[in-house]
C-alpha cells in the first residue's frame, strides 16, 4: 500500500509544467517519485544550465570559493580508507569540481576517474584533464572499472532508477575492503517536515526519484552486500533556501523577491547555514545524510 506524501513541480529549472507525486511505501517507508520521466527525457529535465555542470558561473565567485572550501574537507575521509595507488571514482562527477580538488589536495598516486551521463559535463571535465567515463553507472559494462578503492556518490543515489542495482554494481567493482561514500537528502529533518507537502527543496522534482532516511538507506546498503561503517549529517543550507524560495514564489506570489532567496546570495547562505547549525545541535540531524559503507574484506 502506498501513501501520497507530496504533490510538487519543477520549481528549480521549470523544464515542464507537470505535477509530480511522491508516494511512501507503508511497509518499508521508502519514498519515491510515482510518475517518473522516461529515460529518453533526461536531456530535458537536466538542462544545459544544470548547476553541477558549471558551479563557478552558477554560484558566482565568492560562493563558489566557499563551496570549494567545504568540498575540500571531504577529501580527508576518503584518505582514511584509500590506499596508495587506489582508484577513486566520483559517480555523477558533473564538470569534475571534486575530482579537481582531489588532484590538488589528495594523494598524487591515486587514479581519479569520473562518471557522468551528460555529454556537456563530460566535455568540461575532460577539458580539465580529468579521466571521465560517459554513461549511467547502472548501464556501464561490468569490466569498465575494477578493484576500485573508493566510490563517491554525492547527491547521486536519489537520481537513479534502481538504487539497489547501483549499490550492487558498486560492490561488484570495489576491491575487498573498498568503501562507498554517499551523500543524499534526508527526509527526517526540520525543513523536510515544514515544507514536505509541496515546497521542500530536496524533492527537486522531477530529478530526484528516490528519497531516503538513515534507516532506509542503511537497510538498502546492507541488502546490497555492503557493511555500514558510519552515518552522519552535514549542513544543508541549500535545502532551506530552495524551500523558502518556492514557498514565497507560489504561496505568497512574491516572484521577484522569492528568487533573491537563492544559493548565490552570500547573506542568505549564511543565514540558512546558521539555522541548520541550530537544527543539528538540537536534533542531531540535517536534511543531508552521509553514509560510508564497505565491501567485506573476504
Amino acid at each position: 500500500m502506498r501513501d501520497e506524501v507530496c504533490v510538487t513541480k519543477d520549481f528549480c529549472y521549470e523544464t515542464c509544467d507537470n505535477e509530480f507525486r511522491y508516494v511512501e511505501c507503508a511497509d518499508c517507508g521508502h519514498i519515491y517519485l510515482k510518475n517518473r520521466p522516461l529515460l529518453s527525457e533526461l536531456s530535458t529535465i537536466y538542462p544545459k544550465n544544470y548547476l553541477t555542470y558549471d558551479y563557478e558561473n552558477s554560484l558566482g565567485p565568492l560562493v563558489f570559493r566557499l563551496r570549494n572550501a567545504v568540498q575540500a574537507k571531504k577529501i580527508a575521509p576518503m584518505a582514511r580508507f584509500a590506499r596508495s595507488g587506489d582508484t577513486i571514482v566520483d559517480i555523477g562527477c558533473g564538470a569534475g569540481d571534486l575530482l579537481t580538488l582531489m588532484r590538488q589536495h589528495g594523494d598524487p598516486s591515486w587514479r581519479l576517474v569520473g562518471v557522468d551521463f551528460s555529454s556537456d559535463a563530460v566535455v568540461r571535465a575532460r577539458e580539465r584533464g580529468i579521466e571521465v567515463i560517459e554513461g549511467r553507472i547502472e548501464a556501464l559494462p561490468e569490466d569498465s572499472l575494477q578493484n576500485v578503492g573508493v566510490f563517491v556518490m554525492n547527491q547521486l543515489i536519489e537520481h537513479v532508477e534502481n538504487p539497489g542495482e547501483v549499490l550492487e554494481s558498486c560492490r561488484h567493482m570495489l576491491r575487498p575492503g573498498g568503501v562507498l561514500i554517499m551523500e543524499t537528502p534526508n527526509y527526517v529533518a526540520w525543513d523536510a517536515q515544514m515544507f514536505r507537502r509541496r515546497y521542500w527543496g530536496c524533492w527537486h522534482a522531477p530529478r530526484h526519484w528516490n528519497i531516503f532516511c538513515a534507516n532506509s538507506l542503511g537497510k538498502l546498503a546492507q541488502k546490497s552486500g555492503l557493511e555500514v561503517v558510519s552515518m552522519d549529517y552535514t549542513l544543508n543550507p541549500f535545502g532551506w533556501l530552495h524551500s523558502i524560495q518556492y514557498w514565497m514564489r507560489e504561496r505568497l506570489g512574491w516572484e521577484r523577491l522569492g528568487r533573491k532567496v537563492d544559493v548565490d546570495s552570500f547573506l542568505a547562505l549564511c543565514a540558512a547555514s546558521g539555522v541548520d547549525v541550530v537544527q543539528k545541535l538540537a536534533s542531531g540531524r540535517t536534511s543531508n545524510l552521509r553514509l560510508v559503507c564497505r565491501k567485506p574484506a573476504t
